[in-house]
């Protein structure tokens, strides 16, 4: 008997807490998620890691200033000892050098060119990740307020059949219905509490679902606001983050490219050293002196490796072309595939509210007829889950548009 309660009760102690409960929108929940997301933040600090690379490619084309010192005595005993014309005895030396390579601008402004495709990369892809993102947020508060609506109405009919049951209690008294059409309302009450009492349980855990993918910590009730999701201009192609990340790519190898040439061209660089350089501790002071001077080399042969470089690099654009090639006529078949999905639905969901005007009007024609007797009770209760039933395939039809046009805005 308390359990009995206890399930008629459940739909009076949800109304409480939905009362106080909050409201929250998908555009709560996007923003929260987005903000919340470790790998767009990841993005930002790929960014600026790069920055980092960036000073140091300038530093790395700056003058080099670097001290060395060696002290080595090397002792003659006897027949111990290594040749002295070869170790002079010993070598006291301290020196500082400095080195500045000269000519290399183009080199430079190619390491510095590689490194902003890099971040305009980065950029692309942090849009195709916040995108996807979005999507999988939205398609997840699509599915809680599915949940949310299936409760909605689970309560309703609920309360059409106990708003019956005082009055068929009566009628079944005065004898104009039978005892068996009142047990059957108590046992259809009891099965739609049931229902009631399920929607609820799976509405809580796509609700913490979203929760989770949002980086939110919380377990109350909240009410999920009607998700306003229209559908979007959609962009073309050629203007989509993942189609400008095959254009960086493709500059991203002329780069390449470039570097391998610059690898290959001859390199000067200035050199200028001072200290002492001495054989004995005696002669350190006598022997403090300097030197300036230039350094040139050029490769010359290497095996046919610059030809190698080449190779691979044609092979990467290949396959950049491949997956161009693909992604634009996926893009364009998922654009006509949702396209022609939207419209069906559309007509669906017009078709469906149409059948539902008509249950609703047959369902207060029931009520009043009921009260006289004049319908089988059998008939009643069937209109009640015709009409159930018809809500349910609206709400799902709904919700299917939903995520059409959520797959349609996040086209990426």
């Amino acid at each position: 008997m308390p359990k009995r309660c206890l399930l008629f009760l459940l739909p009076l102690l949800l109304c409480y807490q939905l009362a106080c409960a909050q409201t929250h929108d998908l555009n709560y929940y996007l923003a929260t998620g987005l903000q919340n997301s470790p790998l767009l933040q990841d993005y930002q600090y790929q960014v600026r890691s790069n920055l980092i690379d960036s000073l140091k490619v300038y530093a790395t084309y700056k003058p080099q200033v670097s001290a060395s010192g060696t002290a080595m005595e090397a002792p003659i005993y006897r027949n111990f000892g290594y040749d002295e014309a070869i170790t002079d005895g010993g070598n006291y030396t301290g020196v500082v050098s400095i080195t500045q390579s000269l000519f290399n601008r183009k080199a430079r402004n190619a390491q510095l060119e590689n490194i902003r495709l890099l971040n305009q990369s980065l950029a692309a892809q942090r849009k195709i990740e916040a995108q996807d993102l979005k999507r999988i947020i939205t398609a997840q508060y699509i599915t809680a307020y599915s949940d949310f609506r299936q409760m909605q109405f689970s309560q309703e009919v609920l309360g059409i059949l106990q708003n019956e049951q005082p009055a068929l209690r009566k009628l079944v008294q005065n004898g104009i219905y039978l005892q068996t059409d009142y047990l059957n309302l108590v046992i259809n009450i009891k099965a739609q509490a049931i229902a009631f009492r399920q929607a609820q349980i799976q509405y809580k855990f796509d609700l913490n679902g979203l929760r989770i993918l949002c980086g939110i910590v919380d377990t109350g009730m909240v009410i999920l606001a009607e998700p306003e999701i229209q559908v979007q201009h959609l962009l073309t192609a050629s203007l989509t983050p993942t189609l400008q990340k095959f254009r960086i790519d493709s500059l991203q190898l002329v780069v390449n490219r470039n570097l391998v040439d610059l690898n290959y061209r001859y390199k000067w660089s200035a050199f200028a050293d001072a200290g002492v350089m001495a054989t004995t501790p005696q002669g350190i002071p006598h022997h403090l002196g300097s030197s300036i001077g230039l350094s040139f080399s050029v490769p010359i042969y290497d095996g046919g490796q610059r030809q190698f470089e080449y190779q691979k690099l044609t092979i990467a654009e290949q396959s950049r072309q491949t997956y161009r090639d693909f992604y634009l006529r996926q893009y364009r078949m998922q654009q006509l595939q949702l396209r022609e999905q939207l419209a069906t639905t559309d007509e669906l969901i017009q078709d469906i509210q149409e059948q539902l005007a008509s249950q609703q009007k047959l369902l207060d024609m029931y009520k009043l007829e009921i009260a006289a007797g004049l319908v089988r009770f059998t008939d009643f209760i069937l209109v009640i889950t015709s009409l159930a039933e018809t809500q349910n395939n609206l709400v799902q039809a709904e919700i299917g548009r939903f995520q059409v046009v959520n797959e349609f805005n996040n086209l990426k």
